[in-house]
C-alpha cells in the first residue's frame, strides 16, 4: 500500500500491537476473564461509542469527513442487545465508565464534533479494528464464553456484506482526503492517542479482572 493509509497504518503499527497484546485481551481470548469482565468491557464500549456516534451525526455535514460517518457502522444498537443479554433487563445500571473510558469519551467530546482530522482518526480506529481483528475477537469469545450470537453483536456488521471490500474503499478515502499536511499530521497522531487511549482501558479491566479470579467455564 502507499499513500496516506499507508502512512497511518506504519505509524500506528506499534500502538496496535500494544493494544491487541494487552494483558486483559489475551487473557479473554483465553477465556481466563471471569464473564462479568467481558460484560464490563461490553458496558465501556457503549460509553465510546455514544461518543463517537454522536460526532458522527453532526460530522455527517462535514464535506471531509462525510463519507465516514456510514450509519451502517453504528454500533450502539447491538451493544445495548448485548448489554440486556450480559446483565438483563437493568443493564443500564451497570454502563458506568472506569476512569479510562472517561478520559476516552472525554476527548471524544471535546474534539470529534468540530475537527475532521480528530473524527476520521478515532473513527479508522475504531471502525477498521472492529472489521478487522474484532472478528477474530467476537468469534473467539462467542465460543470460548457460550454466548453463541447472544451477547456478541457488537462484533458483526449485518449492514455490510463485504467487510474486506468495505475496508478497502475506506483506506481509498483515507487516500484522497481533502486536508492540508498539518491536519494530516495531527490525524495521525490522534489515531496514536487513540490506540493508547483504548488500551488504557485495557489495562484498568485488567486491574479490576485479574488472572487469579475464576476464569469461564
Amino acid at each position: 500500500m502507499t499513500g496516506f493509509a499507508a502512512r497511518l497504518r506504519r505509524a500506528t503499527m506499534s500502538e496496535h500491537r500494544d493494544a491487541e497484546t494487552r494483558g486483559f485481551i489475551t487473557r479473554l481470548l483465553g477465556g481466563a476473564v471471569p464473564p462479568a469482565g467481558f460484560a464490563a468491557l461490553t458496558a465501556q464500549y457503549l460509553i465510546i461509542y455514544r461518543e463517537l456516534e454522536a460526532a458522527a451525526v453532526a460530522m455527517r455535514a462535514n464535506p471531509v469527513a462525510a463519507d465516514f460517518a456510514d450509519p451502517a457502522l453504528s454500533r450502539i444498537a447491538a451493544l445495548e442487545s448485548d448489554l440486556a443479554h450480559l446483565y438483563g433487563p437493568d443493564w443500564a445500571a451497570h454502563v458506568r465508565p472506569v476512569p479510562a473510558t472517561q478520559r476516552y469519551a472525554d476527548r471524544l467530546r471535546e474534539h470529534c464534533h468540530t475537527s475532521p482530522a480528530h473524527f476520521v482518526a478515532h473513527h479508522y480506529v475504531r471502525y477498521l479494528g472492529d472489521l478487522s481483528g474484532g472478528q477474530l475477537v467476537g468469534r473467539k469469545v462467542a465460543a470460548t464464553y457460550g454466548l453463541g450470537s447472544a451477547g456478541t453483536a457488537f462484533y458483526r456488521f449485518d449492514r455490510i456484506a463485504d467487510p474486506k471490500a468495505y475496508k478497502t474503499a475506506y483506506r481509498t478515502r483515507l487516500d484522497a482526503l481533502g486536508l492540508p499536511d498539518a491536519a494530516l499530521d495531527t490525524l495521525v497522531a490522534e489515531s496514536q492517542l487513540a490506540f493508547a487511549l483504548n488500551a488504557a482501558v485495557f489495562h484498568e479491566l485488567g486491574t479490576a479482572y485479574p488472572e487469579d479470579l475464576p476464569a469461564a467455564a
